[in-house]
């Protein structure tokens, strides 16, 4: 073989004139393709195109996590750069194009993540050869960062697997495995990744021919069988998502319907100028600055030098320690549960198989899983814990009381963190002897689904206990975020006054669309629905601790003993767990100044909490905001939204 090096790919030609073109970009374990990858793939086509004897070309990676990741974060922090988008795309449409029209057989050969640009890069290719290993997975994620492909992928999708499937694929952003995609046309052969390279030769010199779709499928793209497919995904839309909450996933559509029946050259133009048009309007910016700080908090605790115990103590199975006991053993940790009561013992053991069944299937991987999940006795101290967990109830002695017996049994460097929802650190730590150990890991409900983790920092928290806090956090697949210690820290200072406020404006009759109103501006819960899942006496305690006025609706219901779910009443009516809703047709007008009306106040606390300096910057406010309080993510956060929209009045008071 002759062989040409590059920075990010090389070529290498051997003897049957088949050019083997692998990625492997310098800068880390996985391939992206951003403008500097993009150029010297363009520069190794040069090669391939003047090659003599050329009968075919293989794109692979040399990169064990797989094919291409995906996006480049350094090109998604550019795109408020409309010029430098522009380039990008137009670079982009151009490589794709120069091996899509290749006069010989080209193969996309496939193992690992094929994501957004990666899974671009092989539609390009004539034929997609794939691993069918689990690992493997195809799709274009780039709706879930507010954007749609730009290298080519809406105008050749549709022609490979036909418009149906593919508007799927690109509105959900959802991926599928080696063998869904060999089902639908998307790959042309799995095979066992030791075996791919010579399946790639044999689809070369059989050359059958590009996948197409049936011809009834084709018919799809004539024009008013696409404007009947478009008023009916855009129907489905509008009941599930408003467009400002998901704007590519209506440029998708919008851009399938308008340019479908085009030449590729045309199908290719109208993508450009959609993506433009798309990324001109904040919130698909802000859905792109949402993946790079979730990103940014990953990344910060991957870049620790600390070493994650793999036996982790837990004291409590309730609904919080129970759920972190079940995450800490998926994720490949020893865990003893320390539980005095077997009732909640055997539903903590029981939730932990639910959620190993669910993630990792039946058969040997959940059963593994379940053999690192023990349980003992509230009064079996361990001798030699790194990290213990603290989950029991919020009682401040009793809480203290474990912590003076943990001490004693513990080695001095050995890490105690709190699950404390409420109460201050410093407070935890009165009485210990090394008060430098103790931290906060705030979890919220429910711990498998909810992202964030707030690290709460005392007054005298060592850096390494933080640290080793933040890794453990990250070990679980959680976004760690650090913030200094205070009654209800910063998430739960966040949401509080938008329940209040939802509780001013309780009125029976109007319960639903003071919820509608929070829901449809893009809030996971309404504020009435989510005191009563908190606990109506639990709202009221923390107003209370955090110096708010108790809304007179929020305190007649406590009296009253309408606390919430639990008791069945609560602002809301609830059966067997299920709330009771009452149809109430709010007007458009109605709901959104209603919205206003709950997100101002958060708005001003996320102020207060900047002024007080709970955490580093202004990003992670809106992190908190974003991942634990349930802001939208296209409003960028509410710090975000007061400099955007000018929503919020900081001057006003609570």
């Amino acid at each position: 073989m002759t062989q040409h090096a590059e920075a990010s790919c090389r070529v290498e030609f051997d003897y049957n004139g088949i050019a083997w073109m692998w990625l492997d970009c310098p800068d880390g374990p996985t391939n992206t393709l951003p403008m500097s990858v993009l150029d010297d793939l363009h520069r190794v086509m040069d090669q391939v195109e003047g090659h003599a004897g050329l009968h075919g070309l293989v794109i692979g990676s040399a990169k064990n996590a797989g094919f291409v990741s995906g996006a480049s974060n350094q090109e998604l922090a550019r795109m408020h750069d409309l010029d430098h988008v522009e380039r990008l795309m137009e670079r982009g449409h151009a490589l794709t194009q120069r091996i899509a029209r290749l006069p010989v057989p080209s193969v996309a050969m496939i193992h690992g993540h094929c994501l957004g640009s990666g899974l671009e890069l092989a539609l390009a290719c004539r034929y997609r050869v794939a691993d069918r290993a689990v690992g493997t997975s195809l799709g274009l994620p780039d709706v879930r960062l507010g954007l749609h492909p730009c290298h080519g992928a809406t105008a050749r999708l549709p022609s490979v697997i036909g418009a149906w499937r593919a508007l799927d694929l690109l509105m959900s952003g959802r991926s599928i495995d080696a063998e869904g995609a060999a089902r639908i046309g998307l790959v042309d052969r799995t095979a066992p990744r030791a075996d791919l390279e010579e399946a790639a030769r044999d689809v070369i010199w059989w050359d059958p021919g590009r996948h197409r779709p049936s011809i009834a499928t084709r018919l799809l793209r004539l024009a008013p069988v696409r404007w009947l497919i478009y008023q009916i995904h855009n129907s489905r839309l509008q009941r599930e998502a408003r467009p400002e909450n998901f704007p590519a996933t209506y440029a998708i559509l919008r851009l399938w319907r308008n340019a479908a029946g085009r030449r590729m050259d045309g199908r290719l133009r109208a993508e450009r100028e959609s993506l433009l048009r798309l990324i001109s309007k904040p919130s698909a910016l802000n859905l792109v600055r949402t993946f790079l700080l979730q990103d940014r908090l990953k990344r910060e605790a991957r870049a620790l030098d600390v070493t994650v115990p793999q036996r982790v103590h837990v004291f409590g199975a309730g609904t919080i320690g129970a759920g972190v006991a079940a995450l800490l053993t998926l994720h490949g940790r020893e865990v003893v549960v320390h539980e005095p009561d077997a009732n909640a013992a055997d539903a903590a053991r029981q939730r932990a198989g639910r959620l190993f069944g669910q993630r990792l299937g039946e058969g040997e991987p959940a059963d593994a899983a379940q053999q690192r999940l023990t349980f003992a006795g509230a009064d079996d101290m361990p001798a030699d814990a790194a990290f213990v967990i603290e989950a029991i109830p919020e009682d401040v002695s009793a809480k203290r009381s474990l912590y003076q017996r943990l001490e004693q049994a513990l080695p001095a460097e050995s890490v105690i963190a709190s699950t404390t929802a409420t109460l201050p650190v410093e407070v935890l730590a009165e009485g210990l002897v090394r008060p430098e150990q103790l931290i906060g890991l705030h979890f919220f409900h429910t711990v498998e689904r909810m992202p964030l983790v707030e690290v709460v920092a005392g007054d005298r928290t060592s850096t390494a206990a933080l640290q080793l806090g933040h890794a453990l956090v990250a070990a679980m697949d959680k976004l760690p975020l650090q913030v200094r210690s205070g009654p209800g820290f910063l998430v739960n200072r966040l949401q509080l006054p938008y329940i209040l406020k939802g509780a001013e404006k309780y009125e029976r009759a109007r319960r639903e669309i003071i919820d509608t109103a929070a829901l449809r501006f893009g809030m996971p819960i309404g504020p009435l629905e989510l005191a009563d899942s908190l606990g109506l006496d639990v709202c009221k305690n923390l107003a209370e601790r955090l110096g708010y006025t108790v809304p007179a609706q929020l305190q007649e219901a406590v009296d009253a003993g309408r606390l919430g779910q639990w008791s069945g009443q609560g602002f809301h009516d609830w059966k067997h767990g299920r709330r009771v809703t009452a149809s109430v047709p709010p007007g458009e007008h109605e709901l959104g100044a209603i919205a206003r009306e709950l997100v101002d106040p958060m708005i001003r606390e996320a102020v207060r909490c900047r002024d007080e300096g709970i955490v580093a910057d202004d990003d992670l406010i809106d992190v908190a905001a974003l991942f634990g309080a349930g802001f939208p993510a296209y409003t960028g956060g509410p710090l975000t939204l007061l400099r955007e929209r000018g929503w919020g009045n900081p001057a006003a008071g609570r």
